[in-house]
């Protein structure tokens, strides 16, 4: 089955669609993308991360990371980044160039952290910061929360260390592979405004 249209619109709009469908259904392969930035040695550093909510109008992806994380330093000093989506069933690839601002103990912060569930608050809660060393495999969180939620009131110590990333999407890099033949589509925004080119994939 084809989902290719040769519209330009049509395609942006489902690519806005499938980012929209992805902070809702944890099960969407668009749920979990590769998020890639710029570490302080100018090296590139990648790993998964939860899409937790999608600004169709701004085009502004976000995720949640603790703010003790190394990216959020990496980001403080280059905040150049970039997100990879791919649904195996639609064969769509998306790569997607933004620009990240960190949101900690602001009203964008405790927005997002008012909704978020007692078992995702207990991450922020880790006695060591992110990526530091241990003498042991751990997770860095109190014993006595193994295998159960902090209470409310134990959760809120946890919002010091939270953060909202919002990625500014600056480029779309739409590929859809087909055996009659691959199609690729670069969107490029300014100013909300999109400039559709197609290119050889």
């Amino acid at each position: 089955m084809s989902f290719f249209n040769e519209n330009p619109k049509s395609i942006f709009e489902n690519i806005k669609q499938l980012l929209y469908l992805g902070t809702k259904d944890r099960h969407h392969s668009f749920h979990t993308p590769v998020f890639t930035n710029i570490n302080q040695k100018n090296n590139p550093v990648s790993r998964i991360v939860v899409l937790r909510h999608f600004d169709e109008e701004n085009l502004i992806l976000n995720f949640h990371t603790d703010f003790r994380s190394p990216k959020v330093a990496d980001l403080q000093k280059n905040n150049y980044s970039s997100f990879v989506f791919y649904d195996p069933k639609l064969k769509i690839q998306l790569r997607i160039k933004s620009l990240s601002s960190i949101n900690h103990k602001n009203k964008i912060a405790k927005l997002f952290w008012d909704k978020t569930k007692l078992s995702s608050r207990k991450c922020y809660l880790t006695q060591k910061n992110p990526s530091s060393l241990t003498s042991e495999p751990e997770d860095g969180i109190p014993k006595h929360l193994m295998g159960t939620d902090p209470s409310l009131g134990e959760s809120e110590k946890g919002y010091q260390n939270f953060a909202v990333i919002q990625n500014k999407a600056e480029e779309i890099d739409w590929l859809y592979l087909d055996a009659s033949g691959h199609k690729r589509l670069k969107i490029k925004i300014f100013n909300n405004e999109q400039i559709f080119n197609w290119i050889i994939p």
